[in-house]
C-alpha cells in the first residue's frame, strides 16, 4: 500500500512459500488455544475483556509509557508468566515472529535500520531487558488467543507513530465473509486468511476486524514497539521531563527534535518509496 508519493506505508505480506506453513500456523495457534483454556479453567475472567475486544490477550516484552518511570519488561502475574513463557518458546510461534520481522526488513529497510540502532542502544544500556524472540526486531508482542479475536476499531496510540505493527491471523473462519482488517482513514477493507500477515502503522491509522461467522474461530499474534522507547534513547536515556530539568535542556531537546516541522518529514523519509526500494535495501544490507 503506497501513498501519493509512492511511499510504502503498509505491507500485505501474505505468507512465505513454505510447504509446511499451514502446519506451522495450526500448531502456533493450537498453543494459543491451550493458553486460553488454561486461563479459563483458572477463572481468569478479567483477562477476557479489554478495550480491543472480548477475548484473552496476553502481552509481553519491553515497553515504556503508561506511568512507567523507565523502559522495562512488561509485568504479568506468575500464572500468566508461565503461559507466556510456553508461547515464547514455541518453535512455531517463533516462525511467525521471524516472518513478520523479516518482512519488515524487506519492505521498510530504512525504518528497520532505525529500529535496530535505537533498540540496540537501549538493550545494551539496560541488560536486564528481555527480548521476546532472538529472530525478531520487535520488542513487544500480544497473543490474541480467541476464540473470537475480532478487535474493535482502535488506535495503538502508545506505539511508535511512524512504526509498523506486524499482524498474523489464524483460526478456522471464512476470510471472504469475516475477519477482514479494516482501516477507516484509508477506506480499505482487506481479506486476511488464516496464516497471512501484514504490517500497518497501527499508531496512526484506526484499524479493526470485521466479525466472523457463528461457530468460527479466529486468533492473532501482533508485534510492535512503543514510541516511548525511541524518545527515551534519543533524549539520552532519560525522559523529556528530566532532559528539560537540565540547565541546557531546552537547547538539547531542540537539537534532538530538529527544526519545527522537520520531524514529520524525517519520519516519512524512513518509509521506502516503491521505486527506491532496491536501492534502500542495498544501502542498508549491502
Amino acid at each position: 500500500i503506497v501513498d501519493e508519493q509512492g511511499r510504502i506505508v503498509a505491507v500485505l505480506l501474505g505468507r512465505p512459500e513454505d510447504p509446511d506453513w499451514d502446519y506451522v500456523v495450526r500448531q502456533a495457534f493450537k498453543a494459543m488455544r491451550h493458553a486460553r483454556r488454561r486461563a479459563r479453567a483458572a477463572g481468569m475472567w478479567t483477562a477476557f475483556s479489554h478495550r480491543r475486544g472480548n477475548y484473552l490477550a496476553l502481552t509481553t516484552g519491553v515497553s515504556f509509557g503508561g506511568g512507567q518511570l523507565r523502559p522495562g519488561n512488561l509485568r504479568n502475574t506468575r500464572f500468566f508468566r508461565r503461559l507466556i513463557k510456553r508461547l515464547l518458546t514455541n518453535k512455531y510461534i517463533r516462525r511467525l515472529a521471524g516472518f513478520q520481522s523479516s518482512g519488515f526488513a524487506l519492505y521498510a529497510p530504512k525504518l528497520y535500520r532505525y529500529y535496530c540502532l535505537i533498540l540496540k542502544a537501549l538493550f545494551e544500556r539496560q541488560p536486564g531487558l528481555v527480548h521476546n524472540f532472538t529472530n525478531s526486531i520487535f520488542p513487544a508482542a500480544t497473543f490474541n488467543c480467541g476464540p473470537d479475536a475480532v478487535t474493535v476499531e482502535h488506535l495503538d496510540f502508545l506505539n511508535l507513530s511512524h512504526g509498523f505493527c506486524g499482524i498474523t491471523s489464524g483460526g478456522c473462519f471464512d476470510h471472504t465473509k469475516g475477519g477482514h482488517v479494516h482501516m477507516r482513514q484509508w477506506r480499505l477493507v482487506i481479506q486476511c486468511p488464516s496464516g497471512s500477515s501484514l504490517l500497518i502503522p497501527s499508531a496512526t491509522v484506526d484499524h479493526g476486524n470485521t466479525p466472523i461467522q457463528p461457530g468460527e474461530s479466529r486468533h492473532s499474534m501482533t508485534q510492535y514497539a512503543a514510541g516511548g522507547l525511541f524518545r527515551w534513547v534519543t533524549y539520552g536515556h532519560q525522559t523529556a521531563k528530566d532532559l528539560l530539568a537540565q540547565r541546557d535542556g531546552k537547547h538539547k531537546r531542540a537539537v534532538f527534535d530538529g527544526e519545527p516541522g522537520s520531524r514529520w518529514a524525517w519520519a516519512l523519509d524512513l518509509f521506502s518509496k516503491i521505486d527506491e526500494l532496491d536501492a534502500d535495501r542495498a544501502e542498508v544490507f549491502g
